[in-house]
């Protein structure tokens, strides 16, 4: 199963080194040269650099990391590129439009930290690991307008949790609609989503730990990319989690459940 919980940041790791408790329940989308980590919120790539073995030993390790440091770089530029805001757009779709965007993305990715310790194999090779938080990315990029509701009475303290059938993929903003095709919520109306992206989003693997108040339960039907679409039973328990969106997405009680 494959959840989407609002929990709270884990710090960053190299890959790899997770605690099995912790790795059987991270979603993750893995590249040749890198991985997206829906749950914890980091993009990571790898890249490669060369010890020459005409300079000095040290001298040529010093440099063969630093072009393994722009090799990864460049390969995280290329992961970025294909993360999913929604299910019908991507990053480069924003990139190819704006070239602010492009200046941002490229600032991130130039920025980005380095992780763990140089690799260094046989033939001479250094491997090195960098990531991005998804958070700085959701920040740089373009948002709908967020929708302003706020209802008088005390908002609903407890969680919500969807349960989706398999194939559900992740993205940024999921949606849920009807079974006519109707929009009832969109993360991507919520402010929230896009300043606290890794508290209001979270993809996990797994049973959801159970929270303290009340439940709203909503079965999906069936997905579309990552959209979510539910029956007619359950649109009104979308239009409560509509309705309390920015308290949930801020409280971080949002939970999808993705079957895999």
């Amino acid at each position: 199963m494959m959840w989407i919980v609002i929990l709270a940041q884990k710090p960053a790791v190299q890959p790899g080194k997770k605690e099995k408790s912790i790795r059987d329940t991270t979603v993750k989308e893995i590249y040749d040269k890198g991985e997206i980590d829906w749950t914890n919120g980091f993009i990571r790539a790898k890249g490669y650099g060369f010890m020459d073995p005409k300079k000095p030993k040290g001298q040529a390790r010093l440099l063969a990391e630093r072009a393994a440091v722009v090799d990864a770089r460049r390969n995280l530029l290329e992961i970025v590129k294909g993360v999913h805001i929604t299910s019908e757009t991507v990053v480069e779709d924003y990139m190819t439009s704006s070239d602010i965007i492009v200046q941002r993305v490229q600032g991130l990715v130039k920025n980005a930290r380095v992780i763990g310790k140089p690799k260094y194999y046989k033939d001479g090779r250094v491997e090195v690991w960098v990531e991005m938080r998804l958070d700085e990315l959701a920040k740089n990029l373009p948002a709908k307008k967020p929708v302003v509701s706020m209802p008088k009475e005390e908002p609903f303290d407890g969680s919500v949790i969807v349960k989706t059938p398999e194939g559900m993929k992740a993205c940024m903003y999921p949606r849920i609609l009807d079974e006519n095709g109707n929009v009832l919520f969109d993360a991507a109306e919520h402010q929230v989503a896009k300043d606290m992206w890794s508290k209001a989003i979270k993809y996990v693997k797994g049973k959801v730990q159970t929270l303290p108040g009340g439940r709203i339960v909503i079965e999906a039907a069936q997905t579309k990319g990552c959209d979510i679409i539910v029956k007619k039973k359950d649109v009104e328990k979308v239009h409560k989690l509509k309705k309390w969106a920015s308290y949930i997405l801020k409280a971080g009680k949002f939970i999808i459940n993705l079957v895999m």
